[in-house]
């Protein structure tokens, strides 16, 4: 299976997903907004997801950012035809265009 030729649009949604990823992957260690509608409107912000199809295989990124008055909560998902996988599937996709 190739991953080259990846539309501009695929592209920006393989960028857009890793790049989510990277930002909060460490957001555990955070300090959240100090006022709940702060909060609230950080994890309505950062949480949603992108999907795409490539040469028939289903690829897609769900983030979900939720936040305590203590912590940060992140939860990446990654999926290939429904099943989860790890980022690298992503970033092979990023490397290979």
């Amino acid at each position: 299976m190739t991953m080259r030729n990846l539309s501009q649009t695929q592209r920006d949604k393989v960028e857009k997903a890793l790049s989510q990823h990277e930002y909060f992957r460490h957001a555990y260690f955070w300090t959240p907004p100090v006022n709940a509608s702060g909060r609230r409107w950080m994890e309505k912000k950062n949480s949603w997801g992108v999907g795409f199809r490539h040469e028939g295989v289903s690829y897609e990124y769900h983030s979900s950012v939720r936040c305590s008055a203590q912590n940060v909560y992140y939860k990446g998902r990654f999926t290939v035809d429904g099943e989860r996988v790890t980022v690298r599937k992503f970033k092979a996709l990023q490397n290979k265009n």
